[in-house]
């Protein structure tokens, strides 16, 4: 009993000095954390334990300087090196330009040659041509010429005189003299195997106006057309002309038109 008087005692004696003890100040926490804003819920305790501080964000990536261009390492130092060390290097493509195998500028060309005029009017006309031209330029040139026309009544012709004694009242072409220009339309060249060789030649066209004189009657002529010369050697050339002719007669009872055409083929050369 008096153990048991004796342990009710003690207990009183500290259920007296707890108040005592409550009333000594609680040590400050060292971290405070902030209060919530007015109207939220209490934090929970495992919300109010303070939080681990947080590790410091990262800045802006800072730029170095880059290297001026003289103390930059060179392209090569940092490419990555391939099979082959360095690029094959390209060939040089070479330009060529050849010389023209002749030259007609500030030049005077001489030629003759053989042709036969046609145009219909019952007379067959073989003649020859004298020609001269002077090239103030390559491609341009100023031209004369002369033909003479040996001409002769056709078969139809000779058996209408022989069975009704009437003859045609065209003109037998004798003379015609002419002026004009010749222009080089272009210059090109051809290997021909059979010949082992190059042939040059310049395609042309040609006009010139002058006078006829046909059996006596005189009147205007002119021609035009295309030719086709072929260099042999460099101041030596043949040539083959292709004009279409129109003479001017006075007939019996009027002045007509006549058409005809006269190939030519001549040789001449370049002084």
């Amino acid at each position: 009993m008096r153990h048991r008087a004796h342990v009710a005692m003690v207990l009183a004696l500290a259920g007296l000095s707890a108040p005592a003890l409550a009333t000594e100040p609680a040590p400050a926490p060292a971290r405070t954390t902030p209060a919530a804003p007015t109207g939220l819920a209490p934090a929970t305790p495992a919300e109010a334990a303070p939080a681990p501080a947080a590790a410091p964000a990262a800045g802006p990536a800072i730029k170095e300087p880059a290297a001026p261009p003289s103390l930059a390492a060179p392209a090569a130092a940092t490419a990555p090196r391939g099979l082959i060390h360095e690029a094959a290097p390209r060939p040089e493509a070479a330009v060529r330009i050849q010389q023209r195998f002749a030259s007609k500028a500030k030049l005077t060309e001489l030629s003759a040659g053989f042709e036969y005029l046609s145009r219909g009017d019952f007379y067959n006309s073989p003649g020859v041509r004298l020609g001269a031209a002077y090239y103030p330029l390559e491609s341009l040139g100023l031209e004369v010429r002369v033909s003479h026309y040996w001409s002769s009544l056709d078969a139809t012709a000779q058996e209408v005189v022989t069975t009704t004694g009437t003859l045609p009242d065209s003109h037998p072409p004798g003379w015609v003299g002419m002026a004009g220009a010749r222009y080089s339309i272009g210059y090109g060249k051809l290997i021909v195997g059979g010949l082992g060789g190059i042939l040059h030649f310049e395609p042309q066209a040609f006009v010139h106006a002058g006078i006829h004189d046909n059996g006596g009657e005189i009147g205007p002529s002119a021609d035009f057309g295309l030719g086709f010369l072929v260099f042999l050697m460099p101041r030596l050339f043949v040539r083959a002309d292709v004009p279409v002719t129109l003479d001017w007669e006075k007939r019996y009872s009027r002045e007509v038109t006549v058409f005809g055409t006269s190939p030519v083929l001549s040789v001449g050369g370049m002084l």
